[in-house]
């Protein structure tokens, strides 16, 4: 999903060899995404226009991602609702959404980290799992192993009681 249209949306002279640019940016939801700049007389409003339509693209692509992983920390699913309804990612697709949240919590060097995606990650199919991650039935379920023994780490150390307080007295 792109940005559907990018314009001048305002052109004023700013000072003597400048001028103020503001860029409109609109993408497939309507949402208006405004760039303000001083610009010397001559400058390629195109480029600018054609580049920041990228950057901005690119930032509503990583906002849905970073949402998405906030989602997991608050112990969401934000791939699907239960009982199962696939939600429709605003700005990427389904696969690349599910990809780019899955990325983040794999690529953790602290295993806990897993357990956030352990509701996500048992409402994925298998077959989407091999298809999106390009990975063996094997694979897959070495992760799935994974993620289970980082919820079973975690219940394990929350069940751990200290022998002390801080201070040195007795709980």
């Amino acid at each position: 999903m792109t940005i559907e249209s990018s314009v001048i949306f305002s052109d004023r002279s700013f000072a003597v060899d400048q001028k103020k640019i503001v860029e409109r940016h609109t993408d497939h939801l309507g949402v208006n995404y405004d760039i303000s700049y001083v610009a010397d007389i001559g400058f390629d409003e195109q480029a600018s226009l054609d580049a920041n339509a990228i950057i901005v693209n690119q930032q509503t692509i990583d906002n849905e991602i970073a949402n998405g992983i906030a989602e997991c920390y608050a112990g969401n699913d934000p791939l699907n609702i239960t009982p199962f309804n696939p939600i429709t990612p605003d700005y990427q697709t389904w696969d690349e959404l599910m990809f780019g949240i899955s990325i983040h919590f794999l690529s953790q060097s602290n295993q806990l980290e897993l357990q956030w995606w352990a509701l996500s990650n048992d409402s994925i199919s298998s077959t989407d799992k091999k298809r999106v991650w390009d990975m063996s039935q094997s694979e897959v379920s070495d992760v799935n192993g994974d993620v289970q023994i980082a919820i079973d780490t975690q219940a394990s150390l929350d069940l751990y009681a200290s022998y002390f307080n801080e201070d040195g007295s007795k709980p």
